[in-house]
């Protein structure tokens, strides 16, 4: 028996989903994703991908709007499997002839919410479960059906944590369309309500450094908003410098002579690096761009506050 799905997703999870359905003799109805100067940072070309599988591709920016639903009616899926980075109305949900199938990369109900992939890195996370559940009115919070662990390197960048969640989509993607063979109305396991807590949506305050911090809080800083997202802040000035890249400096100084250092003092400025002490260790900070003239006269950069209500820096 053939199960049909239509995907809806701007990622590289939605082609996971596809290509372990396709692998697993299955039907792809068509895959939904949003115009290309709508995309959120993570995404994948999936109108491309569509063209080479050969699949109906339909772009919506609004997934609920009356032509969506529409399109979506007339396709008749038996599953729709959702990567969407918007919420979804009831309405879209239960088109399906059976349910809506979502996906959120922590064992739910722990850390629902927004840009969990960011949190897990800067919390230092090793391991995690990709969790695909029931869809609802309610987000991150429907029956599971299964849950693949994945794991996290403590070097990961926030590329490889997606690399990782892709894997992980595919495999699970594979289990599960075994059960619903087997189970087509498949219940799932009711979460644990009382369990759940929920991760902020982040601001490009949660990405600013502040060399008074220790150097891991820094690097676990930069390796959860490294590109392909827009990277993080070191202002200095009225700039706001992009640091794509940080390591730890190995040097000869011993503990007593580090403490000696203030954090912020730079100790040298190489192209687009910088190396410069921080709480606890000497770091080196690598730019996007090329840096300002000025910092290239300076001797220290102070905590981001002075320059935000010095200069009135404002985050587009």
């Amino acid at each position: 028996m053939k199960i049909k799905f239509v995907i809806l997703s701007t990622s590289n999870v939605g082609i996971s989903n596809a290509n372990a359905i396709l692998d697993c003799g299955h039907e792809v109805l068509a895959i939904i994703s949003m115009p290309q100067k709508s995309l959120p940072n993570n995404s994948a070309n999936i109108e491309k991908y569509a063209k080479q599988k050969n699949l109906p591709y339909y772009e919506f920016l609004d997934i609920n709007s009356p032509n969506s639903i529409e399109i979506l009616s007339q396709l008749k899926p038996d599953y729709i499997f959702s990567s969407w980075p918007k919420i979804i109305n009831k309405e879209v949900l239960n088109i399906p002839n059976n349910f809506s199938i979502g996906t959120h990369p922590t064992a739910l109900p722990f850390n629902r919410g927004r840009h969990p992939l960011h949190w897990i890195i800067d919390l230092g996370i090793s391991e995690s479960k990709l969790s695909f559940f029931k869809m609802s009115k309610v987000v991150d919070d429907g029956d599971i059906i299964l849950q693949y662990p994945f794991k996290i390197d403590s070097d990961d960048e926030i590329k490889d944590v997606n690399s990782r969640v892709d894997l992980a989509a595919y495999d699970g993607t594979k289990i599960l369309c075994q059960k619903l063979i087997s189970e087509p109305s498949y219940s799932g396991d009711k979460q644990k309500h009382e369990l759940a807590n929920y991760w902020r949506m982040r601001t490009p305050h949660d990405v600013t450094l502040d060399l008074r911090m220790q150097a891991d809080s820094i690097l676990k800083i930069v390796r959860s908003f490294t590109l392909p997202y827009p990277c993080a802040n070191l202002i200095f000035e009225n700039y706001i410098i992009k640091i794509k890249e940080v390591a730890i400096v190995k040097t000869e100084k011993s503990y007593e002579d580090l403490k000696r250092i203030e954090p912020g003092k730079i100790i040298s400025i190489e192209n687009k690096k910088i190396i410069v002490k921080v709480s606890d260790e000497i770091i080196s900070l690598s730019s996007i761009d090329s840096l300002p003239k000025e910092m290239l006269l300076a001797q220290y950069i102070h905590p981001p506050s002075k320059y935000i209500m010095k200069n009135d820096i404002k985050f587009n």
